[in-house]
């Protein structure tokens, strides 16, 4: 049976308690401190995704009232129907969409089986995500929303959702260099740099309120100019310093080749180039046998044909 109290809200009533058996039945209590009847026992069906619908509330004001109510049904019930507690499921993902262009009302928004399990709407339009972009408002799901979904209701994910690009700490800090050098060589803007120098660890760190996804799409860039550029410098040279410049350290070209070529053997300095196929043989004609021919009979001399 789960002691602890959940997010969830029903008609304005909290969740506090709530058991779910082995069938997806199961009963909760709930309270609500600004009701005439604060204090409520539901029993609720269970569906695949998590998704509770609630039914056949007591509604009561003493809270010993409720608390005994919500044991005795639950306890009817397995008696009864002989089904077990069901293990306790893990607490559901949530995940946050700011609806940018209008509150949200009837109509505006998509309905699934997995939300919206909340719908909050601001007062006025505000700045969210610590100034990134202004929303009117946002909702709650339990699980992603599709990007037809997204876009056909203009809705923006929140950059802290669990189904957003994550990098690895290697990948990370590795990326945050690369960046941060480049925008202290090209005297970016404060307001318009993705990190910032750390002091106290000598090195670049991505500013709080970036997403991997924006610093990885900086950095995807920042490599192809300098993909480029090397390029440029490498078809300047005679073919023997080109062969020594792809031995160099950290060469970007190299490294775009590396990734891109589809041969290994090829690793020349000119990217994605595959080894030249070897042309079919051309067929040579079985030599036939030549067709006897019958000599002529040799012609003899004048001299012997009168001996003859």
């Amino acid at each position: 049976m789960s002691d602890i109290p959940s997010d969830e809200k029903v008609h304005g009533y909290a969740i506090r308690q709530s058991i779910v058996f082995e069938n997806d039945r199961g009963f909760a209590l709930a309270e609500n401190p600004n009701a005439p009847q604060p204090f409520v026992t539901w029993q609720f069906t269970e569906n695949e995704g998590g998704r509770r619908d609630y039914y056949w509330g007591h509604y009561t004001q003493n809270a010993d009232s409720a608390t005994k109510d919500f044991e005795a049904r639950a306890a009817e019930y397995q008696k009864d129907y002989g089904v077990a507690e069901k293990a306790a499921r893990p607490e559901p993902e949530v995940y946050k969409y700011y609806s940018t262009q209008r509150t949200v009302d009837i109509g505006m928004f998509p309905k699934t089986e997995n939300g919206p399990a909340e719908i909050v709407n601001f007062d006025q339009r505000e700045s969210v995500e610590n100034g990134r972009f202004q929303a009117w408002g946002y909702l709650l799901y339990h699980a992603p929303l599709t990007e037809t979904q997204i876009y056909d209701y203009e809705l923006r994910a929140a950059p802290d959702n669990p189904d957003q690009f994550r990098l690895l700490t290697e990948q990370l800090e590795q990326q945050a260099q690369v960046v941060g050098k480049w925008e202290q060589a090209k005297h970016i803007p404060d307001v318009r740099r993705l990190t910032w120098w750390y002091s106290d660890f000598g090195m670049f760190v991505k500013n709080e309120f970036v997403t991997d996804e924006e610093l990885t799409g900086r950095y995807e860039k920042v490599m192809e100019s300098k993909a480029r550029a090397e390029q440029k410098r490498a078809e300047k040279m005679p073919i023997a310093e080109q062969r020594v410049f792809m031995d160099e350290k950290d060469n970007y070209l190299k490294n775009m080749e590396l990734s891109t070529e589809q041969n290994y053997d090829m690793i020349d300095g000119i990217p994605n180039n595959i080894a030249l196929p070897v042309p079919p043989s051309v067929p040579v004609p079985e030599e036939k046998p030549l067709d006897r021919v019958e000599e002529p009979p040799r012609r003899k001399r004048s001299r012997e044909a009168i001996a003859t």
